[in-house]
């Protein structure tokens, strides 16, 4: 998909806040990560007492904005053991979010860095399978 130019996307700089609340429900803990398209966080649903994450778009267009939404209309219908579970989409001010099952783990680029060498074959066709598995489905 060719990437957004570059006038469609905010140039967001302003990071949510660690116990910022989003819609009286989603409390901020961190930022997981930042891309050229959009932020996830780390948040508490407050209402369920539960770890969830919060995908948000960058994107200021409205064709993209309902892209967005699309995106989140879609993925809630998905249920696969290698795909995050959606379980909402909101806009509150110029920003839009989608808010996802929470997985835990050590991010891949951290596993990359710290791995000696190459990893094994056997772990690389359990990833691949799991990958490949989704991508079917």
């Amino acid at each position: 998909m060719p990437s957004a130019p570059e006038s469609k996307l905010s140039n967001r700089s302003s990071v949510l806040a660690p116990d910022a609340v989003l819609q009286n429900r989603y409390r901020i803990v961190r930022q997981l990560g930042r891309g050229g398209m959009g932020a996830v966080y780390e948040a508490i649903d407050l209402r369920l007492d539960a770890v969830v994450a919060l995908k948000e778009t960058f994107s200021v267009d409205e064709v993209l904005r309902r892209q967005f939404e699309q995106e989140a209309r879609l993925l809630a219908q998905l249920h696969h053991p290698a795909l995050p579970r959606v379980s909402d989409y909101f806009t509150e001010g110029d920003r839009a979010f989608l808010v996802m099952q929470f997985i835990a783990g050590v991010d891949l680029a951290e596993i990359i860095v710290t791995q000696p060498g190459p990893f094994p074959r056997s772990q690389v066709i359990a990833w691949a399978d799991q990958l490949l598995d989704a991508l079917m489905y």
